[in-house]
């Protein structure tokens, strides 16, 4: 099995993971705090511009995509608790951007 590698840029942190991980049990594991709320993808605290690969994150569930469009962040932004990566590369940004 290929790990996925996840950055954290904001903190200058990497962190490689098992596919089907969530960005923010990456980021535990990176020793990244991150702000959360109900971690069930429903308040939108943990919102984060995410950049990757290809095929790199599973798409959004409903509760997910439904949150993200109540707030309307920019494209490109997940739920940390949510997003769980798949291969190759993925990048956290900071924190998600409304129009």
């Amino acid at each position: 099995m290929n790990l996925v590698e996840v950055q954290f840029v904001d903190a200058d942190k990497t962190v490689f993971v098992q596919p089907g991980t969530t960005l923010l049990q990456a980021a535990e594991m990176a020793g990244v705090d991150v702000m959360t709320g109900c971690t069930r993808g429903m308040c939108g605290t943990d919102a984060h511009a995410v950049e990757a690969d290809e095929g790199g994150l599973e798409p959004p569930g409903e509760a997910e995509r439904g949150t993200l469009d109540r707030m309307g962040v920019t494209p490109g932004c997940r739920l940390l608790c949510s997003a769980k990566v798949r291969a190759g590369r993925v990048r956290v940004a900071g924190d998600a951007l409304t129009d």
